[in-house]
């Protein structure tokens, strides 16, 4: 038995979790904010057997697309700008999307 945690963009997470159902896997879903990109993530969790995790893993990759983003670095105090004329934000092309996954092994299971 397998527990996954799946981390994906809240703009996927409809299309993620609506994919896992159709695929007969139970799913909880947990609102969580990245810590880089300060977005909204949903964390998924399932418990899994072995031999399920490469369906599930396959599933949430089709369904949480990669995409470029652009984001603006902040702009520095004014006081360290070495540059007097210089630009002090700076647009920065980002990969967004996808998902990461972790699998954990379970030892023991209980339905109480």
């Amino acid at each position: 038995m397998k527990l996954v945690y799946a981390i994906v963009r809240k703009d996927n997470e409809d299309e993620v979790m609506n994919e896992l159902t159709v695929h007969r896997f139970s799913v909880t879903k947990l609102a969580t904010t990245g810590g880089f990109l300060k977005k909204g993530n949903t964390t998924l969790l399932l418990g899994i057997e072995d031999e399920k995790v490469d369906e599930v893993c396959d599933i949430i990759k089709q369904h949480s697309g990669k995409r470029q983003q652009i984001m603006y670095t902040p702009p520095a105090p004014s006081n360290c700008n070495v540059y007097p004329n210089a630009v002090s934000s700076v647009p920065v092309n980002v990969e967004v999307g996808g998902a990461t996954i972790f699998i954990m092994p379970v030892d023991d299971f209980r339905k109480v």
